[in-house]
């Protein structure tokens, strides 16, 4: 440790404080000390220190994983929040386990120092269990009523205004709302989309929900056409769900965007290599995964000032809606 203090400048207790991940060490201080101690070859015992301080310095990420697996694990925006938590867990010295089982984490020894959630379920249904973990806590999404625990989540409410604006503003009047709003995240969407309309000459066409697939998104929107519902835009709350409506409007002889326009959520990969290319609302997946890794380790180490605000959204704007 000595050695690492001397190549980082600094004294063996801050490199103590930075190597254990301690937030008296400010995070550029950290990475040079992290840095220097790989130079130097230093491997911290973590057996001891895990006894000194009670801690196993591992993150549970508990992904909200339904049993008819309407969201993928395998989806572009989860694996890029997962992404942004390991950069920001890795130089603080915590481990990441993550599972879609949360009572998994109560089952070993040392279990979790803390549990971050993604995907809150249906009416939150999944953070409910987490909660009587009593282990710090923070989830991906929005707000849930009776529910007190710590929130990160994209400005929803404010994507669904900006795509509903977007189509009105190109002279739409009857948009189709697609997506499950059991969901807190999808719910704010849908309340942005009519607060617009509200204030506009144009109407909300309807709401359909489905899961958030591809396959999904297609059958909601065949549904509507089955109905024979009167609509010239779709805002749909994935790109996944988006998608699929396009591809359903195309086999039925419907011009994209002539006919109807769409703008989904997430600017996943799809979204761009779809054809047309989907004009959507992009979501920070890497900034989100670093904000809710320091805000986790922030309530671990019961951090004094954490503010926690929604993260900006903005309209990518592609063929589908121009």
């Amino acid at each position: 440790m000595e050695m690492v203090a001397q190549r980082a400048g600094v004294s063996k207790i801050t490199v103590s404080r930075a190597l254990r991940g301690s937030a008296l060490v400010r995070p550029e201080l950290r990475e040079k000390i992290a840095e220097a101690a790989k130079q130097a070859g230093y491997r911290m015992n973590v057996a001891a220190r895990t006894l000194r301080t009670r801690r196993s310095h591992t993150i549970a990420v508990v992904v909200e994983q339904l049993s008819r697996g309407d969201r993928p694990i395998a989806d572009p925006l989860l694996l890029s929040i997962i992404g942004g938590l390991l950069e920001a867990l890795t130089p603080l010295g915590y481990a990441l386990i993550l599972t879609t089982q949360a009572h998994f984490l109560t089952s070993n020894a040392m279990g979790a120092d803390g549990i971050v959630a993604i995907g809150e379920g249906e009416g939150g249904a999944g953070l409910r269990e987490m909660v009587g973990f009593d282990l710090p806590l923070i989830a991906w999404g929005e707000p849930i009523l009776g529910l007190d625990i710590k929130v990160i989540g994209s400005d929803n409410r404010q994507g669904g205004k900006v795509a509903a604006e977007h189509l009105v503003a190109a002279g739409r009047r009857r948009l189709l709302f697609l997506g499950d709003a059991e969901h807190p995240e999808v719910a704010a969407r849908l309340e942005g989309v009519r607060e617009v309309l509200a204030a506009s000459e144009a109407v909300l066409a309807g709401v359909l929900p489905c899961p958030f697939t591809i396959e999904g998104g297609a059958a909601a929107l065949a549904g509507a056409l089955d109905m024979s519902l009167a609509f010239d835009a779709v805002v749909a709350a994935s790109d996944f769900i988006a998608a699929g409506a396009c591809d359903a409007l195309v086999a039925r002889g419907v011009t994209v965007p002539r006919e109807v326009a769409i703008v989904g959520f997430d600017d996943t990969p799809i979204a761009a290599a779809h054809r047309p290319p989907l004009s959507s609302i992009r979501q920070d997946g890497l900034g989100a995964g670093q904000a809710l890794g320091r805000a986790i380790v922030a309530l671990i180490e019961n951090t004094p000032g954490l503010a926690l605000k929604p993260l900006p959204v903005e309209l990518v704007v592609r063929a589908s809606s121009s």
